[in-house]
């Protein structure tokens, strides 16, 4: 008697608990996949490492070209989601753009254009 009362307790509390999980702090039931605007995620094509799919393409801290299509117009390193680059790539890619950052062969910021007027 008092072990059925008690799973009828647990079973009880476990229904509130998946309610209110359901919903979100809005009160809506959150089948928007918890984003705003609504929509499922999108799948997508896997992005493939560059470094990895083309072996002839070092990452060298000297090759600024390269390193440039990795850095976005603001200076900013682009994330792994973006660039499709491997965790081990990435952690290489970000400390050769330091290190051209360092020497002078990538800005630390997106590129400046001088006003009018001032200079």
């Amino acid at each position: 008697m008092i072990g059925e009362r008690r799973d009828r307790d647990r079973d009880r509390d476990r229904d509130r608990d998946r309610d209110r999980d359901d919903r979100d702090r809005d009160g809506r039931d959150g089948r928007d996949g918890g984003r705003r605007g609504g929509g499922a995620r999108r799948g997508g094509r896997r992005k493939v490492d560059p470094f990895l799919a083309d072996k002839t393409l070092q990452l060298d801290w000297r090759d600024a070209q390269l390193l440039s299509r990795f850095v976005t117009e603001r200076g900013k390193i682009v994330p792994r989601r973006v660039s499709g680059v491997c965790a081990k790539n990435q952690r290489k890619l970000a400390k050769a753009i330091r290190r051209a950052r360092q020497m002078g062969l990538l800005p630390y910021g997106g590129h400046k254009t001088p006003l009018r007027g001032l200079l």
